[in-house]
């Protein structure tokens, strides 16, 4: 009972951080682990054996939620699936303990560094674990036995802390989506007595052996050298079918000396084809923007314009041929990476796109080119859609 309770919390646990994390998916990962456990028993009343590590392999699968700026805390719930033991060789002794466990554990993660490069970690990790099953093989004096965990009663629960550390290596699957292989180890310390309740009590029994008593307590700890990889839970969203659209608030009616005076609505962006109408329509638009969101593009984090971008900034070309305007190129970028690393990547992409225009026959007299990296967000860069509408061009009409 007392292990479906832990796989229910856990089930539950994870449920409410998805539905709260519903608007930052890409802040979720899901994930599988595997690695080596080495374990060993501590017992009270062995003073004078010397018990040894013995290896296990180790799977699990797990949740990550990032919290924070730049992705600073974690937390990971996770089920892994493993073995704890131990052995003693001696002169009148052959001892070895193998059982299986099912862990609930909850890493609680501080991140170190950038999020787009390798970064370290630590972390610390409450476990709570479950037998599955195991034997216990023993040679001495009196014979050679075999006793399955369960006959045993081995203690059903294990209950036990971790100290990690690790480095967590981005891969990337586009230029806001990344996956996450890392490497870490941790060393474990069991908080309770692994002996079931029978064998304290002298109720167990071995194979062509009669009830035996134990006394004591033996606790197990160790070590785990564990990898990762995990993908972001945005993978699988679909990509919204509209595009968003800058939001701006209209500029409110001024009245002077009981005149009202309407003025002219001013967005802070406009799209190449309200500019256009607004010229067949014999109207200024000197002081207006362009905002190319999502229209021009670029090689992941560098400033090669990929060719589909191409026909757009031909009708950007055609239309400073036609009326001659001057343009004042802005390159942006989200709120992701270092802000010296962006203003850098938005001066290059500013200056590709300024070379593709003069490249096209626009003179250069008409043109310039400012950068902002991700110092003038028009969105928020805690969503997909807001990165979106942050990494942008703009063409500001100047005359």
């Amino acid at each position: 009972m007392m292990k479906v309770k832990f796989l229910l919390l856990t089930l539950f646990f994870c449920t409410v951080l998805s539905v709260t994390a519903q608007t930052v998916t890409d802040r979720i990962h899901i994930g599988v682990k595997g690695g080596i456990n080495m374990s060993r028993a501590d017992y009270s009343s062995l003073k004078n054996r010397s018990p040894k590590f013995i290896p296990n392999a180790l799977g699990g699968i797990f949740m990550e939620f990032e919290f924070g700026e730049n992705h600073l805390f974690s937390i990971r719930p996770e089920v892994n699936f493993l073995g704890r033991g131990t052995k003693i060789s001696e002169n009148d002794l052959d001892y070895k303990l193998n059982a299986k466990y099912t862990d609930v554990r909850l890493p609680l993660i501080f991140n170190f560094g950038n999020p787009d490069k390798i970064r370290p970690y630590i972390y610390v990790a409450p476990i709570a674990g479950f037998v599955r099953g195991g034997k216990i093989s023993l040679k001495d004096a009196t014979g050679s036995y075999k006793i399955n965990v369960s006959s045993a009663n081995m203690a059903d629960t294990y209950f036990a802390g971790a100290l990690g550390i690790g480095f967590k290596l981005p891969i990337y699957l586009s230029e806001n989506k990344r996956m996450h292989f890392s490497l870490e180890a941790n060393y474990q310390m069991g908080f309770t007595d692994t002996y079931g309740k029978m064998e304290k009590d002298g109720d167990a029994f071995a194979v062509n052996r009669p009830a035996y008593y134990l006394r004591g307590e033996r606790k197990l700890h160790g070590f785990e050298v564990a990898a990762t990889l995990s993908v972001p839970l945005s993978i699988f969203k679909r990509a919204p079918k509209k595009k968003a659209e800058p939001v701006y608030i209209p500029q409110p009616i001024q009245i002077v000396q009981d005149t009202p005076v309407v003025r002219e609505e001013v967005k802070p962006c406009y799209s190449l084809e309200e500019i256009l109408d607004l010229i067949a329509k014999d109207k200024s638009v000197v002081g207006k923007t362009i905002c190319a969101i999502d229209m021009i593009h670029f090689e992941f984090d560098k400033s090669v314009i990929k060719e589909d971008s191409y026909p757009y900034l031909n009708k950007i070309t055609d239309l400073i041929k036609k009326t001659s305007m001057h343009i004042t190129i802005k390159g942006h970028t989200d709120g992701i990476g270092k802000a010296d690393y962006n203003m850098e990547l938005s001066k290059k992409r500013a200056q590709s796109v300024y070379n593709y225009l003069v490249g096209k026959g626009v003179d250069p007299s008409c043109l310039k080119y400012e950068y902002y990296g991700l110092t003038r967000p028009i969105a928020p860069n805690a969503t997909e859609e807001g990165r979106l509408m942050n990494r942008r061009v703009e063409f500001e009409i100047t005359e």
